[in-house]
C-alpha cells in the first residue's frame, strides 16, 4: 500500500519540532506527555465539527468487532407465520442481537412485505430517558450507572448498528429527555448525516406541576432521522378536525397559534383533511387508573397514542418495525395492531414476559416467537441438522463462513484470517472422538498451508484431549485451538465475557448494561413452600460464568419472582412480579390468593437471566 505524503509549510514544521522537543523533555523527566499534544501532532482528518471523547471507536471497528450472537427460538406462538415471517421478541443485550440482525439483513432474512431488505422504521427509548435514572437531584442514580463519555459510546455503538439494519428508505426515532439530547443530536448527525435530520419532535404532556426553582419540565425530545436523503417513507398526518359550520362547503378549524400560544380558527374546505401535523405532539401521559396502565404496569411505559403517530407516519402495513429497547412492549403492541411486522428485544426478563403478555392479549395476533441471544438452551442444539448446527457454532465464535478445500480436506470458515474446521454431532460415529491422531493427520496432510493457527470446533464431549491448545509440544509450526460447544474454557475466548444482569427492584429495571459473550442456560436450584397466602424461598442457588469459570451464588443472586395466578397449563401469562427487595428477612412475600385459581405457575429468575419454572396447586 502506497502512503500519501502530505507536505507541511514552514510554520507548521517549526510548531511540530517545538512540540516534539517538549514531549521528549516530559518523558526524560518521568512525566506523561500531555494529551493536548495529540491535537496538534495528529489533527483529525475530518474538518467538520464532531463530538470528541475518550474511548470513541471508529465506525468500522464497531461493526467488525461486535460479536453477533445468533438468535435461538425458545417458544413459539401460532406457528410459522405469513410468508415465512415470524415476529420476534429477543432476550439478550441488543449490541449482540443487533449485529445478528445486520447479518440476517445481508442474508435476505429481514424483509418488509413488499420484498425490500432491512427495517423500515426504528424507534428506541434508551434507558437514560427514564424517570428513575434522574429521580434525585444529586444525580447519584446516573453516576452509579454509566457516566458521560462511557454512556455516549455505549449508545453510539448501538446507533451505528441500528443504521446498518435500516432499509435504504427507512427512518429512526430516538426518544430522549433534557439530560443528554444535545449530545445525542451531535452523535446522530455524525452517524446518519446532518442532512438526514428531519425533525426535533417535542412530546408535550400535561401533569400536575409543583412550583420550584425552574420552569416545570413537561416534555421529552424525539430526534427523527432518515437513512438516505429525501428517500424515506412518510405518510402525512393531520390534526383532527374541530369544525364549526360556516356556510355551504366551508368549515372552521380550531388550532393553536404557534407564536401567541392562543387558540384561533382558520377557514378550510369541507373536503380538506385538516392542518398537517406539527412537530409538537400534545399527548397525555398514561393515566394511572387507565386500563392501558393497569394491564401492563411497567415503570417506563409510553402511551400507545405516541407510538401510533410515529408508526403510522413512517411505515406502511407489512413494513418491519424495530424497537431494540423493548421495555413495556408499546412499540411491538402498536405495530401488531397496525398490521406491521415487528422485532423487539430487551436484556430484562421482566420486559420479555411483559411484552409476551401484551401481544397475547391482542385479538387475532399474528405469529410471534421468543428468542434467546447470547443465552442458549444446550438441549436444543442437538435438534439442529448438520448445516444448521455448524452455522450456529460458527456464529458463537464469530467465524466467517467460508468453504475451502485444501489438499482434499474441507474447511468451513475463517476466524481472524485463520482456517476453521467445524464438526457437527452427526459427523461422529458412536464412541469416536477428536484425538491427537486426528490433529496429526490434518497437520501431515496439509502442512505449511495451515498457517500459524487452526480452529477446531466440535461438541463438548467429542474431544479426546483435555487441553485447549495443541502443537505437539512445540514441534509443529501450527497451533490447533480446540473450541467446544457449549462454551470452551479457553481463557482468551472468555476473558471479556460479562453476564446478563437482571433487576432486583423497581429502580433497576432499565439499567444500561453491557453483557457480551454467550452462555448456556443453567436453571437455579430453588426450594420453596406456599402456606396460605405466603410464599417462602427456603434455599436458592444460582450459577454464573465469569471469565470462563462457573460460580455458585446464594439468595443474593435472586432477581425476581413472576407469578401467573391462573395458569392454564400451557402459556404463562404474568400477573405479578415480586423483586428480591420485596421479600422480607425470612425470604417471604404475600400472594394475592383472591386472584388464584386451581393452578398457579411461578418463575424464579436469577440475576444472570436463568429461570426455574414451577407449578403448585392451590
Amino acid at each position: 500500500m502506497k502512503l500519501r505524503v502530505i507536505k507541511i509549510d514552514f510554520h507548521r514544521q517549526q510548531q511540530l519540532l517545538q512540540l516534539l522537543q517538549k514531549a521528549q523533555e516530559s518523558v526524560e523527566n518521568g512525566e506523561e506527555v500531555s494529551t493536548e499534544f495529540a491535537r496538534v501532532l495528529f489533527p483529525p482528518s475530518r474538518k467538520e465539527y464532531e463530538l470528541t471523547y475518550y474511548g470513541k471507536e471508529s465506525v468500522q471497528s464497531i461493526i467488525s468487532k461486535t460479536f453477533a450472537a445468533p438468535i435461538q427460538m425458545d417458544r413459539n406462538f401460532k406457528g410459522s407465520g405469513e410468508q415465512g415471517w415470524i415476529n420476534k421478541i429477543i432476550f439478550g443485550d441488543n449490541i449482540q442481537f443487533l449485529k445478528s440482525l445486520v447479518e440476517m439483513k445481508k442474508r435476505g432474512e429481514l424483509k418488509n412485505s413488499d420484498g425490500t431488505d432491512g427495517v423500515r422504521l426504528i424507534y428506541i427509548d434508551p434507558p437514560f430517558a427514564t424517570k428513575q435514572d434522574f429521580s434525585i437531584k444529586d444525580q447519584k442514580a446516573y453516576a452509579d450507572k454509566l457516566k458521560g463519555a462511557e454512556f455516549l459510546e455505549w449508545l453510539r455503538k448501538r446507533l451505528v448498528l441500528l443504521r446498518e439494519v435500516l432499509s435504504d428508505n427507512g427512518s429512526i426515532y430516538v426518544h430522549l429527555d433534557w439530560h443528554k439530547s444535545h449530545y445525542v443530536k451531535v452523535l446522530m448527525d455524525e452517524i446518519f448525516g446532518e442532512g438526514n435530520f428531519l425533525n426535533e419532535i417535542v412530546w408535550y404532556y400535561r401533569r400536575w406541576n409543583i412550583a420550584g426553582s425552574t420552569f416545570a419540565r413537561n416534555h421529552d425530545t424525539i430526534l427523527f432521522y432518515e437513512k438516505n436523503n429525501k428517500n424515506h417513507v412518510f405518510n402525512n398526518l393531520y390534526i383532527p378536525k374541530s369544525e364549526k359550520s360556516s356556510g355551504k362547503g366551508k368549515s372552521w378549524l380550531s388550532v393553536i397559534d404557534e407564536v401567541t400560544g392562543k387558540r384561533k380558527s382558520i377557514l378550510q374546505d369541507e373536503e380538506s383533511k385538516g392542518v398537517p401535523m406539527p412537530d409538537v405532539f400534545d399527548i397525555s401521559m398514561i393515566n394511572p387508573m387507565a386500563r392501558e396502565r393497569r394491564d401492563v404496569n411497567y415503570p417506563t411505559q409510553k402511551p400507545e397514542k405516541l407510538l401510533e403517530r410515529i408508526i403510522q407516519a413512517s411505515s406502511n402495513e407489512g413494513d418491519l418495525v424495530l424497537d431494540a429497547f423493548g421495555g413495556s412492549g408499546t412499540t411491538a403492541a402498536v405495530a401488531e395492531k397496525l398490521g406491521r411486522r415487528w422485532i423487539t428485544g430487551d436484556v430484562g426478563k421482566l420486559s420479555i414476559y411483559t411484552i409476551q403478555k401484551r401481544i397475547l392479549a391482542i385479538d387475532n395476533h399474528k405469529s410471534f416467537a421468543v428468542y434467546n441471544a447470547g443465552h442458549y438452551d444446550e438441549s436444543k442444539l442437538n435438534s439442529f441438522e448438520t448445516n444448521e448446527w455448524k452455522k450456529f457454532a460458527m456464529s458463537l465464535y464469530d467465524v466467517e463462513p467460508h468453504q475451502d478445500t485444501i489438499k482434499g480436506f474441507d474447511f468451513d470458515g475463517l476466524k481472524d484470517g485463520e482456517l476453521v474446521k467445524v464438526y457437527s454431532p452427526q459427523d461422529f460415529e458412536e464412541n469416536t472422538k477428536i484425538t491427537e491422531d486426528t490433529l496429526r493427520d490434518i497437520q501431515m496432510r496439509i502442512g505449511p498451508s495451515l498457517g500459524n493457527e487452526v480452529f477446531i470446533i466440535a461438541p463438548q464431549g467429542k474431544f479426546g484431549l483435555a487441553v485447549d491448545e495443541y502443537d505437539n509440544d512445540g514441534e509443529w509450526d501450527t497451533t490447533f485451538n480446540l473450541l467446544r460447544v457449549p462454551y470452551s474454557m479457553f481463557q482468551k475466548f472468555t476473558e471479556n465475557f460479562t453476564p446478563l444482569k437482571q433487576a432486583d427492584d423497581l429502580n433497576s429495571v432499565n439499567e444500561a448494561i453491557d453483557a457480551v459473550g454467550f452462555d448456556f442456560i443453567r436453571p437455579p436450584k430453588v426450594e420453596f413452600k406456599v402456606e396460605g397466602n405466603l410464599l417462602s424461598i427456603l434455599s436458592f442457588e444460582a450459577f454464573s460464568r465469569i471469565k470462563g469459570e462457573y460460580q455458585s451464588n446464594g439468595f443474593e443472586a435472586f432477581s425476581m419472582l413472576l407469578v401467573d395466578y391462573s395458569y392454564d397449563g400451557n402459556i404463562f401469562v404474568m400477573d405479578k412480579v415480586f423483586y428480591q427487595h420485596d421479600f422480607d428477612e425470612h425470604n417471604t412475600v404475600t400472594l394475592d390468593i383472591n386472584k388464584a385459581t386451581e393452578k398457579m405457575m411461578y418463575i424464579f429468575v436469577d440475576k444472570f437471566g436463568n429461570e426455574l419454572k414451577a407449578t403448585l396447586k392451590e
